[in-house]
């Protein structure tokens, strides 16, 4: 057979059968969530399962913190894909202990956990149902579903509105409308009800092209404040945070750091109840045409403790004997994607 017709019945094939199997679940790989959640923390497990049953399967990312400490924390990043790429239909954050190996039964997860300890690593499972345990961010019962995002200032309602940072959609964009740089603007999530809070990433320009992200203002640096419960309480009753403790109004601050490409990158909150939280820019890179800062999406992750996962509330816990290592066996757990050149430019 002559190149030109192998070439022909490969292209054939390809039409008619479709790629080859794991071609399709590799593409999560290139989104911005991947590579940030994978960039400081080493994957553990990935599977693709359909959580929702539309026949479009998800992509389902374990992680957890590098190296051998106690306390090692992780988490599971659920990818859907769109046609507006991939987005995250649910995050999952799991302080003090993290997924080893995970399995899909339909709308379950099975979860096979690890606490890591100074008398040594405890084992057990856990199943999470879809629907029950934790909701996709389209469901009404998830905790983002009915979230309020306001900001200081806004450049243009329609095309760039607060909503815009908190829709799935890594091309679209917040842009403040205020005189100046955008530094000291901010938005606002005002949540319906209390949400425990793990992770929030932030990507942190107008990625729409790469003309736009050149043109206009990136954050180079962000605060990140949370108003819990707590706070809200403790203000109501007029305690004075900032003198008797020592910290703001609302607790403690989180610093976010950029360069100077699209990033969706992470940072720990692991704040319990929290009823509103506050995204200050506090520097910017300049655009090379426009002074307006964008800010493109916000992700958070619901953080569950080993008391929480352990709890009657969540489905019951199955503990798992853990045998000694073998030590003339490989242990070693799969590396997170070291990030291979982009294929276009934000993916």
């Amino acid at each position: 057979m002559t190149p030109g017709c192998v070439a022909l019945v490969t292209f054939l094939w390809l039409v008619l059968v479709g790629p080859p199997a794991g071609a399709q679940s590799e593409d999560y790989k290139r989104s911005l969530y991947y590579r940030g959640i994978s960039y400081h923390n080493r994957i553990t497990k990935v599977l693709d399962s359909d959580l929702d049953s539309d026949s479009e399967p998800e992509a389902v990312v374990c992680y957890r913190e590098p190296g051998e400490a106690v306390g090692l924390s992780g988490g599971i990043l659920v990818l859907e894909n769109s046609v507006d790429g991939w987005r995250v239909a649910w995050h999952g954050y799991f302080k003090g202990c993290y997924p080893k190996c995970i399995s899909a039964d339909g709308n379950r997860l099975k979860i096979r956990l690890v606490e890591a300890s100074a008398a040594g690593d405890k084992e057990w499972e856990k199943e999470l149902e879809r629907g029950k345990d934790f909701f996709f961010r389209d469901e009404p019962s998830s905790p983002f579903a009915k979230v309020k995002i306001s900001a200081s200032s806004t450049l243009d309602a329609q095309k760039s509105a607060p909503a815009m940072v908190f829709d799935g959609k890594l091309r679209t964009a917040w842009a403040e409308g205020a005189e100046g740089t955008g530094v000291g603007e901010k938005i606002v999530f005002e949540f319906a009800k209390p949400v425990d809070l793990g992770l929030i990433g932030m990507l942190q320009g107008w990625a729409l092209s790469k003309r736009t992200w050149l043109d206009n203002n990136r954050v180079h640096r962000a605060e990140i404040t949370a108003e819990t419960v707590q706070d809200r309480f403790d203000t109501d009753a007029e305690i004075d945070l900032d003198e008797d403790l020592g910290l703001g109004i609302y607790g403690d601050m989180v610093e976010i750091d950029f360069g100077n490409r699209p990033t969706m990158k992470y940072a720990r909150l692991e704040k319990k109840s929290v009823v509103s939280l506050e995204v200050k820019i506090a520097s910017v890179l300049l655009g090379e045409r426009n002074d307006d800062a964008y800010i493109g999406e916000v992700d958070f992750a619901e953080m569950y403790t080993p008391d929480k996962l352990r709890g009657d509330a969540a489905g019951g816990s199955k503990p798992v004997q853990r045998q000694k290592p073998d030590k003339s066996k490989s242990n070693k757990e799969p590396a997170g994607d070291s990030g291979e050149e982009e294929r276009d430019w934000l993916e």
